[in-house]
């Protein structure tokens, strides 16, 4: 996975969001220096309650053709393209495009295989289109809502199940209409990053995340449930533990040791609210450690 470059441009507006959203998924042509290219050209037609043509290369005309394959269902975008996008802007993104269904996933499912997808250990499916991988997933199926952490009650129960509050946005790509928290943009606009749900089935990646969010300056503010959150995580893992996974996961590291050790330190102080001691913590690392980025 890339780094990313681009400094943060985050977008006031839906209509903004969406021409980013035009100009990302424009067929490029283009082959993944990481993945190879996987053709999404088959001799036959699948038959599954009636004909559905086959899609081309390009992930638009991907999406156009799976939202025709589910009349009585809706194909969003969800998450990290669009976080990415609404943050950072086209260059800033070079992960995955997450995708949910909203339908008959049975039929989705036997459509997805006939075109070579494969299927992951949480039920999902994945694709490499046009030089991305694409996930999909099934909206009501997706892990927080089967673990019984979110219930369940349409498309915008999973704006509740994200790790931060920049990942709970979805598009609807038959209507083009967003699904979002609220004050989704104002608060990318303050660049205010919260923690959503702490859960996850990969703790370790997700507290890697949340660093490097702060490492990286896309954060100017983080609520007081993110602060415990990372302090938690800072007692949890060891910074050694921390950095090998970030490594792993990125290729690089740039999660900071002073950024970690005050975030460990809110946690040796006892018997004060958060505020005192994320105030007491930042003191010490200034005074020891040099350190002079703390969020605020």
């Amino acid at each position: 996975m890339k780094t990313f470059s681009a400094k943060p441009n985050p977008v006031s507006s839906v209509a903004s969001l969406r021409r980013r959203v035009t100009r990302l998924l424009q067929p490029t042509g283009k082959k993944s220096a990481r993945h190879p290219q996987q053709s999404l050209e088959l001799a036959s037609t699948l038959s599954v309650e009636h004909t559905i043509d086959y899609p081309s290369k390009h992930v638009p005309e991907f999406l156009d053709f799976l939202t025709d394959a589910l009349p009585e269902g809706d194909v969003y975008l969800f998450g990290g393209v669009l976080r990415d996008l609404a943050l950072l802007g086209s260059k800033g993104f070079s992960s995955d495009i997450d995708v949910v269904v909203e339908g008959d996933w049975r039929r989705c499912g036997e459509y997805l295989e006939h075109l070579g997808a494969t299927k992951n250990k949480f039920g999902g499916y994945r694709l490499n289109i046009d030089g991305w991988d694409v996930d999909i997933w099934s909206a009501p199926e997706t892990w927080a809502i089967r673990q019984g952490l979110v219930e369940y009650k349409g498309i915008h129960s999973l704006t509740k199940t994200t790790i931060l509050n920049w990942d709970a946005i979805l598009m609807n790509w038959r209507t083009g209409a967003f699904v979002f928290r609220d004050n989704y943009f104002e608060d990318l606009q303050s660049r205010v990053l919260d923690v959503v749900l702490k859960e996850n089935p990969d703790p370790l990646g997700m507290a890697v995340r949340v660093f490097r969010h702060l490492c990286l300056k896309d954060a100017r503010k983080i609520t007081p449930t993110a602060a415990e959150y990372l302090a938690d995580c800072a007692i949890a893992y060891s910074f050694n533990e921390i950095r090998k996974r970030e490594k792993d996961s990125y290729g690089n590291n740039l999660i900071e040791p002073n950024v970690y050790q005050f975030f460990k330190q809110i946690n040796r102080i006892e018997g004060l609210d958060l505020i005192s001691r994320y105030s007491i913590a930042r003191d010490i690392i200034e005074r020891e450690l040099s350190f002079h980025e703390v969020p605020k």
